[in-house]
């Protein structure tokens, strides 16, 4: 008999509506493909009349036009959903934290005498079950939060932050003003270097406030004449078939990830490169770093060159997608 709890968090998982993710992809490759021609007509500058090159810059820009338009509404659409899926998700995650902390405490209290080995057996198959469930509950919702990602350019984009715009693209609906400082101006900021400035003094509205550097001295080394870093162990766990089965730990050592037979993570497929990405222990927690590849390295959904990796960061090299968690 199916439990009714975990029925509960299948019809939830179920209602999420993908309908606008599925026209959102097909709209982000038509996106990228232009932006890639963008860029490519740069190098290409030279080779055309600048009256062709306008014309064709002018084309590009006016169909990017056209698809940010129809995606304006799917997105709002999809931020929507998405909205519920993010609520889902953190209550899976304190569910899942909450029966792995019921788990070790029965653990305890079995260590501690508190009941013999048959009642522990009895409870700690239970605790089991619940454990599996959360999992599965907590894995179908980042499977589900991938999908919404591969619909946006980055994960800012989708929870309706501000996200820069590829280069080539015009955002018509955006300003920027900048001050610019006069030589007067440069010569007063000179003079007052080692003045503090007053807080509601009397400078003209609008004058461009200089502030001076403030020397802040060197951190004290340590007695061991370096740093302190606080290690935490942290694992890949596969999201999808091209990802394969198996968790990765990751630790000290640094971890490769392509299509070589020596890799660490061994990756197959179109999209791939024989050294694709490494995963490294830095002073600020793992770090991912693309190796130069032609397809690039996603987390998020967003192309990066380096990146430190935060907890639930989504990793996609060609079609095979990993979550990093730490702990």
């Amino acid at each position: 008999m199916a439990n009714p709890e975990d029925n509960q968090w299948q019809s939830s998982l179920d209602a999420i509506d993908l309908s606008a993710i599925e026209a959102l992809k097909k709209l982000k490759l038509e996106q990228d493909v232009l932006d890639e021609r963008l860029k490519a007509m740069e190098d290409l500058k030279g080779e055309v009349a600048s009256a062709v090159y306008l014309r064709v810059r002018e084309d590009y820009q006016k169909r990017q036009s056209s698809l940010d338009e129809q995606s304006r509404p799917l997105k709002q659409a999809a931020r929507d959903q998405y909205a519920r899926l993010r609520t889902l998700l953190a209550r899976f995650e304190a569910d899942h934290e909450a029966v792995k902390l019921d788990q070790q405490e029965l653990e305890l209290r079995h260590k501690l005498g508190e009941f013999d080995d048959k009642e522990f057996a009895r409870r700690i198959k239970a605790i089991e079950s619940a454990v599996k469930d959360k999992a599965e509950a907590r894995a179908r919702a980042l499977e589900l939060k991938a999908r919404f990602l591969e619909a946006f350019h980055a994960e800012s984009e989708l929870e309706g932050e501000t996200t820069p715009l590829p280069k080539g693209r015009v955002d018509s609906a955006a300003t920027q003003q900048f001050s610019v400082l006069t030589p007067a101006d440069l010569a007063v900021a000179e003079a007052r270097t080692s003045e503090v400035p007053k807080v509601g003094g009397n400078e003209p509205p609008g004058r461009t406030q200089i502030m001076p550097v403030i020397d802040i001295p060197d951190p004290v080394p340590s007695a061991a004449g370096a740093a302190t870093q606080i290690f935490r162990p942290a694992r890949l766990i596969p999201q999808n078939p091209e990802a394969g089965k198996q968790t990765y730990p990751l630790a000290l050592k640094p971890i490769t990830l392509g299509a070589a037979a020596g890799c660490d993570v061994r990756i197959g497929g179109p999209g791939v490169d024989a050294k694709h990405a490494q995963i490294s222990a830095t002073m600020s927690g793992f770090t991912i770093v693309d190796m130069n590849t032609k397809h690039g390295t996603r987390v998020n959904a967003e192309k990066v060159r380096e990146r430190t990796l935060r907890h639930d960061d989504v990793i996609q090299v060609g079609a095979a997608r990993y979550v990093f968690r730490e702990g």
